[in-house]
């Protein structure tokens, strides 16, 4: 009975202040997006983020804003500083939710290669985000299925799971919570880092959950291990955000 009581509790309070960002900018998980937006239920909210990757030559930065709407649209925009510059497009709408599962499309659009090859690209996805259970903790889980499109069309089907649950909660008091996400795609099809391939990626990650630090406005934190498995593309990241959200006034 307790656990269920806690189940319930941690649920609601998940889903108001989901929405910190992935490394390509929409709001979810480590490279994987979520169904859920960025809460927005009265007026649009902002979020402005920025994420600093390290691998063993190079450091790539990675600024990024996204803008919610309606607690239903969300856009991001960002830009993937590594050996060359990437520019990405993130859509995404939540066309229902019902208790704790939200469903949603979106689509990445890229320009790969910016001062060099200025190939094109986008992914298109379907989302469904609901509530779990992980080792009798109370998560998050997100399974996205899409399509990749590349010019020239050479095609892949996109397959990617996402986990997020509190991380020792009675220690930390659930501020912080634990994310796991991997599949067959990242969070761009030319990522400066964790590149999933054809093989495919497993990341983790720490998320200091949003804290209000001046009105309306949010402050957050990831400490992310990106490609676990592959010695190549494996990488440290470090993400921080914040959000204009006045409608959590």
């Amino acid at each position: 009975m307790k656990r269920t009581v806690l189940f319930t509790l941690l649920c609601i309070f998940l889903v108001p202040i989901f929405g910190s960002t992935t490394l390509g900018g929409s709001s979810g998980y480590i490279v994987v997006p979520s169904a859920e937006v960025a809460p927005s239920e009265v007026h649009s909210s902002v979020t402005t983020a920025y994420s600093a990757t390290i691998t063993s030559g190079k450091v790539i930065h990675i600024p990024s804003i996204l803008l919610s709407f309606s607690d239903t649209v969300e856009s991001s925009f960002a830009v993937d500083i590594g050996n060359d510059i990437d520019l990405l497009l993130n859509g995404k709408w939540r066309f229902t939710k019902r208790e704790t599962t939200s469903f949603a499309a979106g689509v990445l659009a890229q320009v790969s290669g910016v001062s060099n090859t200025n190939k094109l690209s986008a992914q298109l996805y379907v989302a469904s985000t609901f509530a779990s259970s992980i080792m009798d903790l109370p998560s998050k889980t997100t399974l996205r299925l899409g399509y990749t499109f590349k010019k020239p069309m050479t095609s892949n089907i996109d397959f990617a799971l996402g986990f997020q649950t509190p991380f020792f909660p009675e220690v930390f008091k659930e501020k912080v919570d634990f994310l796991l996400d991997f599949g067959n795609v990242s969070y761009s099809t030319t990522p400066s880092a964790g590149n999933a391939g054809d093989r495919g990626l497993v990341n983790v990650a720490l998320r200091l959950l949003p804290v209000e630090f001046l009105t309306a406005t949010y402050f957050g934190l990831d400490i992310r291990a990106l490609d676990l498995f592959d010695h190549e593309g494996r990488a440290l990241s470090i993400g921080a955000t914040i959000s204009f959200r006045p409608q959590l006034q």
